[in-house]
């Protein structure tokens, strides 16, 4: 990875000023709500992309973020992630994939950022006013 891209990531993070910690805890307890619905594919794809410290990932290390951060209680199989990734969201733009050493690595957009963070305040909206 180049300088530039761990400024950029290191950037990133701090303009988005978001506890994945919390969102992560969150999301596990609650999955019930979304499982089932191409939502949550996507929606811990980005998160997982966002929360990362590398600028690009492949589907292993994605699906490894999801195990890890959701403590176990999330499992997304290799072909779940290509799917959501290549027919949906890299399609929409929400994420840019390149290929590095025979691999597609995955890395999310200006526009997937806004609309995790859409997402994000949206969840956090529900949970406020229960």
């Amino acid at each position: 990875m180049s300088d530039k891209d761990n400024e950029n990531v290191t950037a990133n993070k701090k303009e988005d000023n978001i506890n994945f910690k919390l969102i992560w805890n969150s999301l596990s307890k609650n999955y019930n709500m979304i499982e089932g619905a191409q939502l949550s594919n996507s929606f811990v794809i980005l998160l997982s992309l966002m929360n990362s410290n590398e600028p690009f990932l492949t589907t292993n290390q994605i699906s490894g973020i999801i195990s890890k951060q959701s403590q176990g209680e999330i499992y997304k199989n290799l072909g779940t992630i290509k799917d959501a990734l290549d027919k949906r969201l890299v399609r929409e733009g929400f994420v840019s994939s390149k290929i590095i050493e025979n691999k597609t690595q995955y890395s999310i957009t200006p526009k997937g950022r806004k609309l995790l963070k859409g997402w994000i305040g949206f969840l956090s909206a529900i949970r406020e006013n229960k």
